[in-house]
């Protein structure tokens, strides 16, 4: 920056209009801040959509394609949920997804507690249980390579995180690339990574002093709770609040955040920026990110 106004610098003392000399400095400042540059880069394993099918979709709906208005158009998406305890981030999505907020089908529910609350509402909602992994306490369930491979059967696209306290097998995060979300109660990355997990997390940020929590959407990496961030609320910490308090207020958000970026995941609304970082683009103006 600094040499870009001294290259200039003759330019700006030979200006006798104060207004012009900063009008100037302004318009060098502003040429020599780097702007993100977002690309629409989405699943592997999804195809990307035919600009003219979108184009005679919008004006069928009597939009307009080039006007920034945002046609979801394409199969429903095929959904995987990985649930250990009550599952209620699980319900939320298949309730969205039923009422038609999510454009997809929750076709699998895989998860190491066979017997939690998720896994019955799986039953009771005609929802394939999957159990894994193999364990004493599972003893019924599959290895990796059978997962995967169940997985694929079931054509699944992406694979949702909701309250799973197992870290994920490296082939299936290898398998499905950018297309694997989980939830988590903290603002990332504070108050995250193993052993975090439940009323933990809460206890910890009110013993922290922190002002503010809140949900955490991001992508799953090899590690716990290190994924990109995609979506997050904000929630005040009050004075007197007890780890239950803050949890339950905290849950509220997740239920709102979750099914808005399982939204756009499964309407092919993430971009990516060359930096790494995921955006979700607005559901009605393709110009606007969040």
């Amino acid at each position: 920056m600094e040499a870009a106004i001294a290259s200039t610098g003759s330019s700006f003392h030979s200006s006798p209009n104060p207004l012009a000399r900063q009008q100037r400095i302004a318009r060098a400042v502003v040429a020599f801040v780097p702007q993100p540059q977002a690309h629409a880069l989405r699943c592997e394993r999804t195809s990307h959509p035919n600009p003219r099918a979108s184009a005679a979709a919008a004006a069928a709906m009597g939009g307009d394609a080039g006007s920034g208005s945002v046609v979801v158009v394409g199969r429903k998406k095929r959904l995987a949920v990985f649930v250990s305890g009550g599952g209620s981030n699980f319900r939320a999505i298949h309730e969205a997804a039923l009422g038609g907020k999510v454009n997809a089908d929750v076709v699998a529910l895989v998860t190491d507690k066979p017997g939690c609350g998720g896994a019955e509402y799986a039953r009771g909602n005609g929802i394939q249980v999957i159990v894994f992994p193999n364990s004493k306490s599972a003893p019924e369930g599959i290895s990796s390579d059978e997962l995967l491979n169940t997985l694929r059967e079931l054509r699944v696209d992406f694979i949702l995180l909701a309250g799973y306290l197992k870290l994920i097998p490296v082939e299936l995060i290898q398998a499905y690339p950018r297309c694997i979300l989980n939830i988590h109660p903290s603002l990332l990355p504070a108050f995250g990574g193993k052993g975090f997990y439940g009323l933990k997390v809460h206890k910890a940020v009110i013993a922290s002093g922190a002002r503010y929590s809140g949900p955490t959407v991001h992508f799953v990496d090899e590690h716990y709770d290190t994924g990109r961030t995609l979506a997050q609320r904000v929630v005040p910490v009050l004075a007197n609040d007890t780890p239950e308090q803050l949890a339950a207020r905290v849950l509220h958000e997740e239920h709102q955040v979750y099914v808005d970026a399982v939204t756009a995941l499964c309407e092919d609304r993430i971009v990516w920026r060359e930096d790494g970082v995921p955006l979700i683009r607005s559901q009605t103006n393709s110009n606007e990110y969040t």
